[in-house]
């Protein structure tokens, strides 16, 4: 017995857990054989559905004579192990994991011809054996024509990961006679970048976080979110930055240095489109604007944004985009206070001058991004924002009935330090707050809050708010109950808190998972 038998692991059972550590199943082959087509040069690919798999044909050699050759000694059960192990290694080396694959699936069978201006190889791999021919130049076109079939193959979920996976592939390819749909679903918009990365941006008609499509080869290899930033889609290609054979945390965590600028140029994009906006549709127009608006309140882009004309103003005879700026300035001479309408809602009375046409979510971004109050005009007799502002009495008045009874307030003598550097704070920012015993609810006593110093909010706030005054809004809308009015200023503070930390957190640690991926790429 030979001292590599005796020495050394059982290399077809290392072929079988390669399959199986790197693949979800055989249904992720057919896309990988595309892949390793797209690198080797490919022009074009078609691939056909045959009994039990599929048939591949491209132009050109997807292999070398030599990397044949490693692929043959692999499977070859009378070669030393060390010698198998090694072309093991060589074919992973040179991004061949795929015909890999391929041929050492439990109950797959390959067939392989291909033909250039020099050689011809044909290789068969039937009950894991692999029979290899190389000759001489064949006459005719370069090309290779794969055939591949697998037990248990799932042949339907192949193809449907195949025409999600080839979306942004460089090449032609037909699945069955019928070309791949390009680009993301949904799209409104698209935008080729070439910087950070190579790849394409677009603007979705929905999703609230950036979906990010990461590329090998042009082949979906992973995906993630981006959270806390507005929403748009980014597929990016990483063969530049990432080794072959990368896993997903691996890409994720490559493209983490570029994401700031991903982002960036996705809200350049979106001013690009502004010039769009008088013509595009009200949803498409309502998305836009409301992306910009998330984008520039995040601080970025904030003053090309802010003087863009993105808001829909008229005064029932007319209507005419305008500016974020110019409403502020409009605002500064009505008291910080603009009227607006729904969009669509029919003409506006003349006595009310000029509206903004927006929706709830624009005006409210609007709003906090401007620092200005924007009333509702509803299209009734009785309109909702009234409504509103009669229920928000409705609760002042039952909270100072409740604040008539009920334990004192308590001296700062009695309170501790934070909660002292608390109430502090929160006067500072222009809201009255007081501490009683117990756990009694907000409730008001004229121009102040009270509320038991016990409750589980007030011990959790006073806790978050010693981290700064970036945290002080969360902090007194627990408090104090939703119909506090607390300046825009403090909400404008913690949103730049929590843009901080989200870039810190986000683009420094790593991108969160999305569950529908691959477990490997080459």
């Amino acid at each position: 017995m030979r001292v590599d038998d005796l020495l050394g692991i059982d290399v077809a059972a290392e072929v079988t857990t390669l399959c199986g550590t790197q693949l979800q199943g055989p249904w992720q082959v057919p896309a990988e054989l595309v892949r390793l087509a797209v690198a080797r040069d490919a022009a074009r690919v078609e691939i056909e559905r045959v009994r039990g798999g599929f048939r591949f044909r491209c132009d050109g050699a997807i292999a070398a004579r030599d990397e044949l050759r490693d692929l043959a000694a692999v499977f070859d059960t009378e070669g030393l192990r060390r010698k198998r192990q090694d072309a093991i290694s060589r074919i992973e080396a040179a991004g061949l994991s795929a015909l890999l694959w391929a041929a050492g699936l439990p109950g797959a069978r390959l067939q392989l011809r291909t033909r250039t201006g020099r050689w011809s190889g044909r290789a068969e791999v039937r009950r894991g054996r692999l029979e290899l021919e190389i000759g001489e130049a064949a006459t005719g076109a370069p090309s290779t024509t794969l055939t591949w079939r697998c037990r248990g193959l799932q042949a339907g979920r192949a193809v449907a990961w195949l025409r999600t996976a080839l979306r942004f592939v460089p090449i032609p390819v037909t699945i069955c006679g019928r070309s791949v749909e390009r680009g993301f679903p949904g799209a409104l918009y698209r935008m080729r970048i070439v910087e950070p990365l190579s790849g394409e941006l677009a603007v979705t008609a929905t999703g609230e976080a950036p979906d990010l499509w990461l590329l090998v080869h042009g082949v979906l290899s992973a995906r993630a979110v981006i959270p806390a930033y507005p929403a748009f889609s980014a597929a990016v290609e990483m063969s530049g930055s990432a080794t072959a054979g990368s896993s997903g945390d691996e890409l994720r965590a490559a493209a983490n240095p570029h994401l700031a600028a991903i982002i960036d140029e996705a809200a350049r994009m979106l001013l690009l489109l502004v010039d769009r906006l008088p013509s595009a549709e009200e949803p498409v127009r309502q998305r836009l604007t409301t992306l910009l608006l998330g984008f520039a309140s995040l601080g970025l882009r904030r003053d090309e944004i802010v003087a863009a004309p993105i808001v829909r103003v008229g005064d029932g005879t007319a209507e005419r985009m305008e500016s974020p700026a110019e409403l502020a300035r409009r605002a500064v001479h009505r008291g910080g206070v603009i009227t607006a309408v729904e969009p669509g809602s029919g003409d506006a009375p003349v006595r009310q001058g000029l509206l903004v046409r927006a929706t709830t979510e624009e005006a409210s971004r609007l709003a906090e991004l401007l620092d200005i109050r924007i009333e509702r005009l509803g299209r009734t007799r009785f309109p909702r924002a009234a409504l509103s502002r009669m229920t928000a009495a409705l609760h002042r008045g039952r909270r100072i009935a409740r604040g008539l009874i009920g334990p004192p307030a308590l001296p700062s003598h009695r309170l501790t330090a934070p909660e002292n550097r608390f109430l502090e704070a929160a006067s500072a920012a222009g809201v009255e707050l007081a501490l009683c015993d117990g756990r009694a609810t907000a409730r008001s006593r004229g121009s102040v809050i009270l509320v038991g110093r016990r409750r589980r909010e007030v011990e959790a706030a006073v806790t978050v708010a010693a981290g700064g005054d970036g945290w002080l809004f969360p902090a007194l809308a627990a408090v104090a109950g939703e119909d506090l009015e607390i300046p825009g200023v403090i909400r404008e503070r913690w949103r730049e808190a929590m843009s901080t930390r989200t870039e810190s957190s986000t683009i420094n640690d790593g991108l969160k998972t999305s569950n529908r991926e691959p477990k490997n790429r080459n």
